[in-house]
């Protein structure tokens, strides 16, 4: 998976790696639907260890030249501790997104976890940072997109909701777990997409790290693997310990030897390349972009993702009995956050 994500960065313009990204991303959930015979925490511990632990050091000892050089300094050890405070901080967040998915389906929970997550990253910064913008063009066009964004994830909430009283009244048995199992997956979409601030802080405290690697030769396409190697193996740690809890309370550890389970693993191994490719095509479309990053590459990035996912909802059947409104409010949804993430891209034109 890896080496086919640096060939496609090799072979490709900066439009199409942003979209690849989205595609990417918003694939990589698909395969636990076909994972019924593990739990919760075998399924994703996997994907967390190759996603978070593996895949980022493979990539980083193979695209940073003098990896562990990066790392040695002064003027760089603040900005690492600070990496893996913040990679520490979004493993609650992940933790939250993966039982989102087991809750809601893949469809809702990337809708609404990314909404969230554009709506507060968007929203802190100007708030706290550029608080005299607020009255400004700018600001306004800003509250705009977040207010697009919001809609569009209320939107998203009432159709997940109508859809479990749709399937509810075709398999009336399940009519309480359904709306109980809702409301729970609507908290930890919405807590995933606020705590994904962590990794963006992350990102943007590790800036040191960046120019530490440009001085050692490290290529621009590939200097944001000096930042995820650390932050992620931080991000792994809460979320094995929590993976570990569930397996002592479960009696789940023996899952992973399970007969008839052996290609579960090459699940595991799909979910992680595809999510970690997401983040390094998507890394070289935004270096190749530069200023027009923000502006072109996040948009497509993001509406790919939810575009992505909500196929591979509909395919795996998610929406079966949902009624006509249902998906109608749902595509509406999708509308808002989209035309949301849009507005959020023009502003910066604005600045």
């Amino acid at each position: 998976m890896i080496p086919l994500a640096i060939l496609f960065i090799a072979s490709s313009g900066a439009a199409t790696l942003a979209l690849g990204a989205g595609v990417l991303n918003g694939s990589f959930a698909t395969p636990t639907r076909f994972m019924n015979r593990w739990k919760w925490e075998n399924v994703w511990a996997l994907w967390a260890v190759v996603a978070m632990l593996i895949l980022p050091w493979t990539v980083a000892l193979i695209t940073v030249p003098h990896l562990f050089a990066t790392y040695q300094g002064e003027e760089v050890r603040h900005a690492l501790l600070l990496v893996i405070a913040f990679g520490a901080g979004y493993g609650i967040a992940a933790i939250c997104f993966g039982l989102g998915v087991e809750a809601i389906g893949i469809a809702l929970n990337f809708a609404i976890a990314l909404g969230t997550a554009t709506a507060v990253g968007s929203a802190i910064p100007l708030i706290w940072l550029h608080s005299e913008s607020v009255f400004t063009r700018q600001g306004f066009v800003i509250e705009a997109g977040i207010a697009l964004v919001i809609v569009g994830i209320v939107l998203c909430g009432v159709a997940g909701r109508s859809k479990e009283r749709d399937q509810a009244k075709q398999v009336s048995e399940t009519k309480g777990p359904r709306s109980s199992s809702f409301a729970k997956g609507l908290i930890l979409a919405i807590v995933a997409g606020a705590g994904s601030a962590f990794q963006n802080f992350g990102l943007a405290f590790g800036v040191p790290l960046l120019r530490r690697a440009a001085n050692l030769g490290t290529a621009q396409a590939y200097q944001s693997s000096v930042i995820w190697a650390p932050l992620l193996t931080a991000t792994l740690v809460p979320y094995l310990i929590f993976c570990a809890r569930l397996w002592k309370r479960n009696h789940s550890w023996n899952l992973f030897f399970a007969p008839k389970t052996a290609r579960y693993w090459l699940f595991g191994l799909l979910m992680g390349g595809l999510w970690f490719s997401s983040l390094v095509v998507y890394g070289a479309a935004a270096s190749r972009m530069a200023d027009l990053g923000p502006v072109l590459g996040w948009p497509l990035f993001m509406s790919a993702i939810i575009l992505t996912s909500n196929v591979w909802g509909l395919a795996v059947g998610e929406w079966k009995g949902a009624g006509r409104a249902s998906l109608i409010t749902m595509f509406a949804g999708l509308g808002g956050l989209i035309l949301g993430f849009c507005t959020l891209a023009w502003s910066s034109r604005l600045a």
